[in-house]
């Protein structure tokens, strides 16, 4: 991840926003940095990186990163990570991580960490979430399943609970 933030700050400029502090935005492959409680948004292939508070959104096969109670969206085959308190999304076949809620289309994979926490996926999606202590970062319990549409819904919201996946109402 780090990698990939430090790709995106190395091509981005502001030369194509009229003020300081504008959202950012790149086209096809582009790359769109934004700071704290900035927007980002990057075209097919791009990367789009936001601070704290901020939104990111990338195309398909994207990357978008969200700092803390920030909002990753990644399309198809992409990559979505928001941080604390963060929501990621990320389309059919790609990857989704957060410490809030996370959430992926069919084939994907959603990841989420903390206390609290969210995951939801399509068919064929593997869910996995770790549940923190109350004062730690410790992980205290866990969980992987695969979303098969019989024992684990499709689209639907699940927590952990005394080391079992439950519904989210």
């Amino acid at each position: 991840m780090k990698a990939a933030v430090s790709f995106v700050k190395e091509r981005c400029t502001n030369e194509c926003n009229a003020d300081p502090g504008k959202p950012a935005t790149a086209g096809y492959r582009g790359a769109a940095t934004a700071g704290y409680r900035g927007a980002a948004t990057a075209g097919n292939s791009g990367a789009a990186t936001a601070g704290n508070s901020g939104a990111a959104t990338a195309g398909n096969r994207g990357a978008a990163t969200a700092g803390d109670r920030g909002a990753a969206t990644a399309g198809d085959y992409g990559a979505a990570t928001a941080g604390y308190r963060g929501a990621a999304t990320a389309g059919d076949r790609g990857a989704a991580t957060a410490r809030g809620k996370a959430s992926t289309g069919s084939n994907g994979l959603s990841v989420a960490r903390g206390n609290n926490v969210q995951v939801k996926g399509g068919i064929g999606a593997i869910l996995v979430i770790a549940e923190e202590g109350e004062d730690t970062c410790d992980i205290v319990d866990w969980k992987a399943v695969l979303v098969d549409g019989e024992v684990v819904k499709a689209d639907t919201w699940y927590r952990l609970e005394n080391g079992e996946l439950v519904e989210v109402d």
